[in-house]
């Protein structure tokens, strides 16, 4: 029996964190083939931009995912606007680094709104819109959570951010299993270490004394450990999301797939 051809033609494809980095590089990847893209950010401009970019019917979104409200509102604008929704991709999110010792509480909390409650808010706010969907034909629907390789093996100074994404993948998981049946499939993606826009994604690490260690010397550092020797980039995580939304991975749910240049093959 021949793979169904990658093509999301007719889909509407909701991105978070759309404005920058791997977020940005999804919702274009996703409109490339064929979907039509929802781009949304706290930085509404960058979602703007990116939605622009896209092109057709792409919509651009104020949306800050820590809150309920958000969310409500952005669905609400999604259902009037497009009566459904086919694809999810939870991306938005935040690192933070320090030494364990030294992280306050409040740091697991930050991170947590962000990268882990976002994630379950946001699938539960797009069930109703994607069975809407399935009841207008569609043959089911995808969620692709972002999670991150710091979710599976250990990382300096990312104890916090760790757990959240170690979070992302078991309530994946989870999810996965409850709503196989119903035709929403939910997937996980891990990067390794990605070349972004750190200013808007993380706080740098620091060194022995405190000292903020220099972007560029801690991707330099990263990119040694990595078995191909270099960085990821954006691209090379935006097409295994486009995969797993589109229906040639139609027997995919409750599955992770790792992009880390054999960071963790060891």
């Amino acid at each position: 029996m021949p793979t169904p051809p990658l093509d999301l033609t007719g889909k509407i494809a909701w991105v978070t964190g759309a404005a920058s980095g791997i977020g940005r590089e999804a919702a274009l990847t996703l409109a490339r083939y064929g979907a039509t893209v929802i781009a949304g950010d706290l930085d509404i401009n960058g979602a703007r931009a990116t939605a622009e970019t896209c092109g057709g019917e792409a919509l651009a979104l104020a949306h800050d995912v820590s809150q309920e409200a958000a969310w409500a509102a952005c669905a609400q604008v999604v259902g009037e606007r497009f009566g459904r929704l086919d694809v999810l991709v939870n991306n938005a999110g935040i690192m933070m680094s320090r030494p364990f010792s030294e992280a306050p509480v409040e740091m697991l909390r930050r991170q947590n709104r962000i990268n882990v409650e976002s994630v379950y808010i946001g699938m539960q706010t797009a069930e109703p819109l994607m069975k809407a969907a399935i009841a207008k034909g569609a043959g089911g629907a995808s969620i692709v959570n972002v999670a991150s390789i710091y979710g599976k093996v250990a990382g300096a100074q990312f104890a916090a951010y760790s757990a959240t994404k170690g979070a992302v993948r078991a309530l994946s998981k989870a999810v996965a299993y409850e709503w196989a049946a119903s035709g929403i499939r939910v997937n996980c993606v891990l990067p390794g270490p990605v070349q972004t826009n750190l200013g808007a994604d993380w706080e740098p690490p620091v060194d022995a004394d405190g000292r903020p260690i220099d972007p560029a010397a801690a991707l330099a550092a990263w990119a040694s450990l990595i078995p191909m020797k270099r960085l990821g980039v954006a691209g090379d995580i935006a097409p295994m999301i486009a995969f797993l939304a589109s229906d040639a991975a139609a027997f995919v749910t409750g599955a992770e797939f790792i992009a880390d240049g054999g960071y963790t093959a060891a």
